[in-house]
């Protein structure tokens, strides 16, 4: 039977528990360096210059000693010492690090985790506060939809066509017909969330997926669907109450749905600010798994 606490539901949407698991391993694999046999040591250099390479800088002075190691290690060097002298392990070639080089190593890779493990919590505290934008907006968004069936003529959504129709037809053209309705808000937030998930699925492709688990794109995505839908409430109001010269009256009710879909994609241009703090957050992060360079930007050998 399972503990108690890791059935629990709370447990699982706790990203301290997360964090505490990946900090926990990157620890245990940086203690396992300092006392595994070194020729597994050198085995592992390749990898475990790589680790260093995605999350330490360039000036780093562990770094550059790691590489420089890597890059010589295949070459007599001062800092390893022959399998040959060493009692208990087979002749060969290789050359494995000493004691004191190989707990460098392991500061290097404990440094070069610290670094990621506080990356991916800031990418992941960052998509949780995406996430808890998105469910309050659209609280407020539910929240005028239900005010606007309680109270359909507090604010109506309708305008008085220019000029004047005849006396026979509607005096007022609304969202849904020729008088206040309950549901004309709910109309048009329903048209500023739809055109917002097409300009978000039109956006996606710009936007580089995350190495992580926490999938920055997604939470970015769905924050637009709230944000279209009060951006063509606001729009509409705004457009009711002569903000926008020559905009201030629209003549049938699919006039008004229409600028709904248009002010619901406007989102975009409030959104992007986010985006660009998310695709800055996600890049932050290194790839442990990059992909490799295209042809096209593959060096051809230049021939001698």
């Amino acid at each position: 039977m399972l503990p108690r606490t890791l059935c629990s539901a709370r447990w699982l949407w706790r990203g301290s528990a997360v964090d505490g698991a990946l900090a926990n391993m990157d620890a245990a694999h940086a203690l396992l360096l300092q006392v595994a046999p070194r020729q597994d040591v050198r085995a592992m250099l390749p990898d475990l210059t790589e680790v260093v390479e995605s999350n330490l800088p360039p000036h780093d002075h562990r770094r550059k000693a790691i590489v420089e190691w890597v890059e010589t290690h295949t070459r007599p060097a001062s800092w390893f010492i022959p399998q040959q002298a060493r009692r208990g392990v087979p002749e060969g070639n290789g050359k494995v690090p000493t004691t004191l080089q190989r707990r460098t190593i392991a500061d290097a890779i404990r440094a070069a985790y610290r670094v990621r493990e506080d990356e991916v919590i800031r990418e992941r505290s960052f998509n949780y506060l995406v996430y808890k934008w998105t469910a309050g907006l659209f609280g407020i968004a539910f929240l005028i939809a239900l005010l606007g069936f309680a109270f359909p003529t507090a604010l109506p959504l309708c305008f008085s066509p220019e000029p004047p129709i005849p006396p026979a037809a509607a005096t007022v053209a609304c969202p849904t017909e020729d008088s206040p309705r309950a549901g004309d808000y709910l109309l048009v937030e329903l048209a500023g969330l739809i055109s917002a998930a097409v300009t978000s699925a039109g956006a996606l492709h710009e936007i580089k997926g995350s190495p992580t688990a926490t999938n920055v794109p997604v939470a970015l995505a769905v924050l637009k669907l709230p944000t279209g839908a009060l951006t063509a409430v606001l729009g509409i109001v705004l457009l009711r109450g002569e903000f926008v010269p020559g905009l201030s009256a629209l003549d049938t009710p699919a006039q008004i749905i229409a600028w709904a879909v248009v002010l619901g994609a406007a989102q975009q241009l409030f959104t992007r600010f986010v985006d660009a703090r998310g695709s800055a957050v996600m890049r932050a992060v290194p790839d442990s798994n990059p992909e490799p360079p295209r042809k096209s930007e593959e060096k051809t050998p230049v021939r001698a």
